[in-house]
């Protein structure tokens, strides 16, 4: 296992196949979102028998996303593409620690100049992402993102908005390939229409709740690249604590 710097990260157990992942103490930790998306992908991506099912990550940070998904679907191989140095090189070392040398690689490199040669386009069965959620214009920084440039750019579009990213995973998808993303539900018509507007037809919709009683936060978007309009299916919610304030059974299935 490479070197562990107690005082600087943390390691986690994700819960998962004995899965455990490296998490800086003061950069971008994974949260719920993360969780979800992963999920929401496995459950959504179809099986191939002939061959493993080729995916991509755009912004995958540390790549917890890509280690729970690796977790859940042993019939993928997943690229992860991140264009800050010390995130890239926590998810090379999440990689090694979680022996998927063999189906799993990671690069350095930013989503809005990815080089044929590197990564060539058209050839992926499915990409996902979990965009940063705010513009760079949109909200206060807190006194800890301020001071934490990747807690910065994880959490703003500091290089790179929605367009850029659904731009960059059109490119790189197959056609009739598979587009998965989280967002924060207030920007659902923003992106329903950069995903129109790249020949991204989306497909199926699940909105996050945390309380059966209240407005969705948080929605699961998947999309087909040359799909055909009309057919989004909008699922039944997905509700993440009952009234008392105790994980739901919904999201227990997922989470455990």
């Amino acid at each position: 296992m490479d070197t562990f710097h107690a005082e600087k990260e943390t390691l986690e157990e994700l819960g998962r196949e004995g899965f455990r992942l490296i998490q800086s103490r003061t950069g971008f930790r994974f949260g719920e979102d993360t969780v979800l998306l992963s999920w929401f992908v496995s459950e959504n991506l179809r099986v191939r028998p002939s061959r493993p099912i080729r995916v991509l990550e755009l912004g995958a940070n540390c790549g917890a996303a890509t280690m729970l998904l690796a977790a859940r679907r042993k019939d993928l191989t997943i690229d992860g593409v991140e264009r800050q140095e010390e995130a890239q090189l926590l998810m090379e070392r999440n990689i090694r620690l979680n022996h998927l040398e063999d189906r799993v690689r990671s690069y350095l490199r930013d989503i809005r100049n990815i080089p044929d040669e590197i990564l060539p386009g058209n050839r992926y069965d499915a990409v996902f992402m979990n965009p940063p959620f705010r513009r760079p214009d949109q909200g206060q920084v807190t006194s800890e993102e301020l001071h934490s440039t990747a807690l910065l750019e994880a959490r703003f579009a500091m290089h790179g908005d929605i367009d850029d990213f659904l731009s960059c995973g059109r490119r790189m998808l197959a056609s009739r390939g598979d587009l998965f993303l989280v967002d924060r539900a207030e920007a659902l018509s923003g992106v329903m229409e950069s995903c129109l507007k790249y020949h991204l037809i989306p497909k199926r919709i699940t909105f996050v709740h945390p309380y059966a009683d209240r407005e969705a936060t948080l929605f699961l978007l998947s999309a087909k690249k040359g799909g055909k309009l009309p057919g989004t299916v909008i699922t039944p919610p997905l509700i993440l604590r009952d009234k008392d304030g105790n994980y739901s059974q919904q999201w227990k299935r997922i989470y455990e």
